[in-house]
Formats: structure tokens, sequence, C-alpha cells
């Protein structure tokens, strides 16, 4: 079979087809792809486990505040020195507990002892003038006693001679003048009986008022004995009551005045919760509202209190709201102890609520991706909140009871029509 050359020219012609008809067709297959791309629903896929998902429910909706704080005393005791002194020993540290009669240091001053001494022996020389004048007094009494008694009895006999000699003087018996000397004998009888009974009446009201004022002595030496030992004992600085010491201000072989500082102790019978609010949030907090403070410990106990104290004014970023606690709290609580609060400041009895999605605020339109197909994709739909709590917030309209919604971050997801849950 013989050989035809093509020409080139045929040849130029043929690959020039060849290559436009292989450009059609990848110029169709590509804009294939688009069009799918375009037509077709597609998305990012999301591994189910790395979402949070929120369910609508509808009922009463509870608006609540929650806010991080710390324990702090309602009172605090700044204990001082009530008496001079040189501190000898100090017992305790900051973060110690004590009780109403631990002694956080002691203290020393001679001239106190000095006075302890003094007092009781003063007070020992009182008791025994008070017995001697006691004694004395009692003698004098007992004598002024004896002279009634004899002066009675001399009495007695003066008035018996002077009746026996009246009928003997009518009968010439007894001469006039000595009737007349017996009966004057009785008179002066009488009158000193009479005279002594005033002096011991009189002696009476005198030994009293001695006594009296031996009992004064001795009661004032008791006191200066009792500030005395008062002094002495004040070396030795108690709490004061039951608490955790805070500071302590005064150093071994420090000299304190009267009023020194020593330490700083805060009472564990009356705690508050110190909580910091944010200031979009504290509008809506007032006093007496209920609260629940949780602590942050293994076993999250819970202490049911009420909001006293709602700050006026914001301090470093948060408002402060104070909350009375219970005189009994549970074992472990202290000052300074981290807590988290949760103020409940209403309840809306009808409404749709869902867990809060991150970054939802209340009263404002958002973008939330809801699950449709069965939870296997999700949608975005454009939602109205209403009220937040803190861990919920109301939905006024875009979705319904029982509808379910991504509320972890979908950030990622911004701009996406549709989103796969694998």
């Amino acid at each position: 079979m013989p050989d035809f050359q093509i020409p080139d020219q045929v040849r130029r012609k043929t690959r020039l087809r060849h290559r436009a008809a292989w450009a059609s067709g990848v110029a169709i297959g590509t804009a294939l792809v688009v069009a799918l791309i375009w037509l077709l629903p597609s998305g990012p896929s999301v591994a189910r486990e790395s979402l949070v998902i929120g369910t609508v429910h509808s009922g009463a909706f509870r608006v609540r505040v929650q806010a991080p704080g710390e324990l702090r005393p309602r009172g605090e005791r700044f204990v001082t020195a009530a008496v001079p002194g040189t501190v000898a020993r100090v017992l305790v540290r900051p973060g110690d507990s004590v009780k109403t009669d631990t002694v956080l240091l002691r203290l020393v001053n001679p001239h106190l002892q000095s006075a302890l001494v003094r007092a009781r022996s003063n007070l020992a020389d009182a008791k025994a003038t008070l017995a001697s004048t006691k004694a004395t007094l009692d003698n004098n009494l007992l004598s002024l006693e004896a002279d009634l008694a004899t002066g009675r009895a001399a009495a007695a006999a003066a008035g018996l001679r002077a009746e026996a000699e009246r009928g003997l003087e009518a009968e010439h018996v007894v001469a006039r003048l000595d009737y007349r000397k017996t009966v004057l004998d009785a008179a002066n009888a009488r009158q000193l009986v009479a005279l002594t009974r005033q002096r011991i009446a009189a002696f009476r009201d005198n030994q009293s008022a001695q006594i009296e004022a031996q009992n004064a002595r001795v009661s004032a030496f008791q006191a200066a004995l009792a500030e005395a030992q008062a002094n002495v004992a004040a070396l030795s600085v108690t709490a004061g009551e039951r608490g955790v010491v805070q500071s302590v201000a005064a150093r071994p072989g420090q000299t304190l005045a009267l009023g020194g500082a020593i330490a700083r102790v805060a009472s564990l019978t009356h705690l508050k919760a110190a909580l910091d609010v944010a200031p979009s949030e504290a509008g809506e907090i007032t006093a007496g509202l209920r609260a629940t403070i949780r602590l942050n410990d293994a076993g999250e106990s819970r202490i049911d209190g009420v909001v006293t104290r709602v700050s006026p004014s914001v301090e470093k970023g948060s408002v402060r709201v104070d909350v009375k606690l219970p005189a009994h709290l549970p074992a472990g609580t202290r000052p300074d102890l981290a807590v988290l609060g949760d103020i409940d400041v209403t309840t809306i009895p009808r409404a749709l609520y869902v867990a809060r999605p991150v970054d939802a605020r209340p009263d404002s339109m958002a973008t939330v991706f809801k699950l449709v197909d069965g939870g296997d994709k999700a949608i975005p739909v454009r939602v109205r909140f209403g009220a937040a709590s803190a861990n919920a917030i109301q939905v006024l309209s875009g979705l319904p009871a029982g509808a379910r919604i991504i509320v972890s971050d979908t950030g990622r997801f911004a701009g996406k029509s549709l989103v796969r849950i694998r």
C-alpha cells in the first residue's frame, strides 16, 4: 500500500481542532462543576460531640443574674493593746483560726506587776483596819450597854427606896429631908438611864458611819486590785471573738503604747458574700432580692441569702453587691473564700427560653444555627431575644418551642447557609 504524505497545513489544522475540542470539554466540565456547587446545597462539616445543643422550652422563665465574688466578714475586730508593754511573744500568724479566749501575743510590763502587789497589800491593810474598827466599836458599845444596865438597876433600886420611904415619912419614921433626897436620887438615876440610852443611839450612828467609811475604803482597794489584776491579765492579749486572723501588726521586742495596733480578726459567724456584678446586669438588682451562694468546693454547697446592698458606683469594671448570709454556715467556710452567686431578679410566667448562646445579648437580634433534618444539618435563622438570665435567654421570635439550636461558638460558620453535623 503506497504511503501518502499528509501536508503540514492539514496536520496543523487537525491539531488545532483537537486542541479546541479539548479546551471546550474542559470549559464545559468546569462550568458543570461550578453549577453543581452553586445549585446543590453544601457547607462545612462538624462533629456532633464538639457542639453544645440547646432546646427551646416553654414555661416560667426565671431571670437570674450570676456573678463571682468572695466571702467577706460583715465586721472585723481590730485588736489593740489595753495596757502599755513590750511584746514578748507573738503566738499567731495571719490565716490562723482563733477562739474568743485564744491568746494572740504576750506583753511584759514590770510596773503593772508592782502595782498588783501594792493593790493586794493595800486591800489586806484596809480589811485589817475594818476588822479592828469593828472590834473596837463593838467593845465600846458593850461598855455603854453595861452602863445602861447598871443605870437601870440603880434607878429601879432608888425608885423602890423612895416608894418605901414615902409611907415611913408620913409616919415620921424617916425625916422629910432624907425622903426628899431619896426621891431626888431616884430621879437622877432615871435621868442617867435616859442619857445612857441617848449615848448608845448616838454611838450606834457613829459606829455605822465609821464602819461604812472603812467598807468604802475596802471597796476602793478591791476595785484597785481588780483593775491591777485586769491590767496584768491584759498582758496576755486575746482575740475577743471566734474568727480568722487577717493580719498581725505587732512584732517581738516592740514597745506598744496604750491602744497600739496588734492584730485584725475577721469574724467566722457573721459573713457576707461580696459579688462583682457586670454593670449591664446590676441595674435590675435591688436590696431584698433572694440569692443563692455556691461555694467553690467539691460538695458544691449552696447557701441561701438576701441582697442587702448594691453599690451606686462602678469599681474596676463591676458593681459590688453584698448578700447577707445566715449565722450557721457549712464547715470550712471562711473569709476570702471564692464563691459564685445567683440572684433571682424576676420570673416571667409564660415564655419561650433556651440555653444562652455564645455572644447572645438581651433585647437584641442575633443569627443562630437551627438543627433540621433530624439534627444532621443546621441552618442560620434570625432570632429576637428578650430578657437574659445567667445561663438562659428569652426567645421573643424566630424559634418555636422544641426547636434545637447550636449554643456553642458558631463564629467559624458565619456566612454559611448550611452546616453538616456528622
